[in-house]
Order: C-alpha cells, then sequence, then structure tokens
C-alpha cells in the first residue's frame, strides 16, 4: 500500500499563500501615542506642545498653540477607523477654554504640513486621514473592528487580516548577494 501524498487542497474558496489571522489585539500606550504625536508637530511653528489621553472610552488630545497667547485647545476623537491603509478619525469637541469651538484652521494647518499624501482633512465632516501605505507592506491586509480607549493606551481590535506570502516565497532561497 502506498502512501499518499502530503497536498491538501482546500475545501473553501481562500486565497492561495497566504497567512490569516482573526481576533488580535494591538494596544499602544499613551507614552508612544505621545511621542508619535510630537513627531508629527514638530514642523508646525504654531504648536507649541500636544498630549494624548486615550481615557473613558475616549481618545482625549489637548494642544497648546503659540499663536499670540498660548491657548490651551481640548478635543476627543471618535470613529477611529482603519482601512486599506488609511488611519481616519473623526474629531469631536474641539475647543478652547472648555466652551469656545475652535475653527478648522488648526486641523488644516497640521495636515498641510506634512509630507504630500501623508494626511488628509475634511473640514466638512472634521475628519483626518493618515495614509500608513508607505509604512505597511502591500501584501498586508486588515480590517480594524473597534478601537478602545481605556487604561491609558488604544487598543485595536482585529477581525479577518491576512498577509500574503507570494513575494516571500519568491524570494526565498534567493542569494541576496547575487546580482539577479
Amino acid at each position: 500500500m502506498r502512501p499518499e501524498p502530503l497536498q491538501q487542497t482546500p475545501t473553501v474558496d481562500l486565497p492561495a499563500l497566504t497567512v490569516r489571522w482573526e481576533g488580535l489585539v494591538v494596544a499602544v500606550d499613551a507614552t508612544t501615542l505621545n511621542a508619535i504625536a510630537r513627531k508629527a508637530i514638530r514642523k508646525v511653528p504654531e504648536i507649541d506642545e500636544i498630549l494624548v489621553e486615550p481615557e473613558n472610552g475616549r481618545l482625549g488630545l489637548t494642544v497648546r498653540v503659540r499663536k499670540g497667547i498660548r491657548v490651551l485647545f481640548k478635543s476627543h476623537l471618535e470613529s477611529v477607523r482603519f482601512k486599506e491603509g488609511f488611519l481616519g478619525f473623526a474629531i469631536a469637541d474641539l475647543t478652547v477654554f472648555g466652551f469656545v469651538p475652535i475653527p478648522n484652521w488648526v486641523l488644516r494647518r497640521i495636515v498641510e504640513r506634512q509630507p504630500e499624501g501623508r494626511a488628509f482633512f475634511y473640514p466638512e465632516e472634521r475628519v483626518v486621514v493618515i495614509n500608513l501605505n508607505s509604512f505597511l507592506p502591500p501584501e498586508l491586509s486588515v480590517h480594524v473592528r473597534e478601537v478602545a480607549c481605556e487604561n491609558g493606551e488604544m487598543r485595536f481590535l482585529f477581525g479577518p487580516c491576512q498577509y500574503r506570502l507570494d513575494r516571500f516565497i519568491e524570494e526565498l532561497g534567493r542569494d541576496p548577494f547575487s546580482d539577479e
């Protein structure tokens, strides 16, 4: 009796050469979020300081502006979404002194100072979208089901995700020092 070859074909319509997962949770602490925010505003001379506070189900932002008199802005982000390499969020209750609404020029100014195509601002909905495709590999496909802000961190709860292995398998065994 001959043993059968170790070859199985998927019984459902799944993409070949991919690794899939679901239910992953990624947490980013407030210290890391603040480091990223400070780096993002470093070329905006009108902004003196930024503080990100993920607490009580909301992502709080406090921005100290250096335009004439130092003014403290406070806001919360809502509707955080990630799709096809773009991270978007709606900005809620952006105020100064806790009650005076802030015009969109502050957000527009931050977005304008980013490299071309990195960030977009939609003032009607007060939505900022950040293009992360230059940081993420094109083989990666993720679905974020929920974003939770509690215990001093921002947690991303992922749904079905996959990473295509075609390029990896193609490069497997190739001499990295060859001229091919």
